[in-house]
């Protein structure tokens, strides 16, 4: 039985649509998967005409409908096999692509809430996310800094967190999407020791590794050098590595200099690295190149997703010009991990 993935539509004002539906119009990315899309039928079929994708589509009342009209017909995409569309509550946007609106917003949540409410119920396998504006959300009135928070929240996990995956490099944050500033205030041992414990269990859980090199960077320049540069790494960060050795038995090094620990990463010297905020893992993960840049959704209970590593691109929505290699990598990517874990739960 091949993989059930869900996939939200992402921000119907950004590129979300466009890089789900390129992906999906590829008859071997089809072969591999039963998708199921949801979001509004009217959204996909504009986007499919604009790029002139070989694409139909078929409203479905239940998430099994879909999916069940998704594994009869393995591979083509064409009109003989339309693309199932779980339809949202929220009414279709008709505000102009390429700009924060809150219509964006409201369909944008709604999607990701259903889609994985459909993983934790065990109908989905998984879920694959195209990006979401965080404009767009909060004008929509959902406080959310992204959707790691949306899912974790939904699952009812103790501890979730975004791992952030390109080649060797794997890197889960300490903070996500908030202004630098609110992060340096946010920093606090409890917090980062929550996030060690993370990362050591997503280590064990999502990656199999037994005994994983888990390092943490430090937030200052050359990690504060001794209290130099700042004390952040001397009353925050060492007591959290402190903490989490003496609760969990969890080793992890660190702190360590920043502008050395992810070079090290690459090479493949950590299996993960505790960054403490966005930029700080992002920047070296995208040095890296974007094709197989993904994330994991790690710690949130019944809910496995995976992201490409890329914004909603309002700038070049609805002008052909995304790239969709990012998002089926990280299809692809979803459907390695559904396999590999029936096989493991055998």
């Amino acid at each position: 039985m091949k993989p059930r993935i869900a996939i939200p539509e992402g921000d119907p004002g950004g590129i979300g649509p466009e890089v789900a539906l390129q992906s999906l119009a590829s008859p071997a990315v089809r072969a591999t998967l039963s998708p199921l899309l949801v979001g509004h039928q009217q959204t996909f079929m504009q986007v499919a005409e604009r790029l002139d994708l070989p694409l139909t589509f078929i409203s479905v009342e239940s998430a099994e409908e879909g999916f069940a009209l998704a594994a009869d017909h393995p591979r083509s995409g064409g009109a003989d096999n339309p693309l199932p569309v779980l339809e949202l509550e929220a009414p279709v946007p008709t505000e102009p692509l390429g700009q924060p609106a809150a219509s964006f917003g409201l369909a944008s949540v709604e999607a990701v809430l259903r889609a994985g409410a459909l993983c934790k119920g065990g109908i989905a396998d998984a879920m694959v996310t195209p990006p979401i504006h965080k404009e767009s959300m909060h004008m929509a009135g959902y406080p959310y800094e992204g959707q790691t928070q949306i899912l974790g929240e939904l699952s009812g996990g103790k501890g979730y967190g975004m791992l952030a995956c390109n080649g060797n490099l794997k890197v889960l944050l300490a903070t996500r999407h908030m202004a630098l500033r609110d992060a340096i205030e946010r920093m606090e041992i409890t917090l980062v020791e929550k996030q060690l414990r993370v990362a050591h269990e997503a280590a064990r859980r999502d990656l199999g590794l037994e005994n994983p090199r888990v390092a943490l960077a430090g937030l200052n320049p050359h990690a504060g050098e001794g209290g130099a540069f700042g004390n952040e790494e001397k009353k925050i960060l060492l007591p959290a590595i402190q903490r989490t050795k003496e609760a969990h038995g969890y080793e992890t090094a660190g702190p360590l200099v920043p502008d050395v620990i992810f070079a090290e990463g690459v090479r493949g010297d950590w299996d993960i690295i505790v960054a403490l905020y966005h930029d700080q893992a992002f920047i070296p993960l995208k040095l890296l190149g974007r094709e197989k840049a993904w994330t994991l959704l790690v710690g949130a209970d019944g809910i496995l997703r995976t992201s490409p590593m890329h914004g909603a691109a309002y700038d070049i929505a609805g002008h052909a010009k995304a790239d969709e290699a990012p998002f089926t990598f990280a299809l692809a990517k979803a459907t390695e991990l559904v396999q590999t874990k029936l096989l493991t739960s055998k």
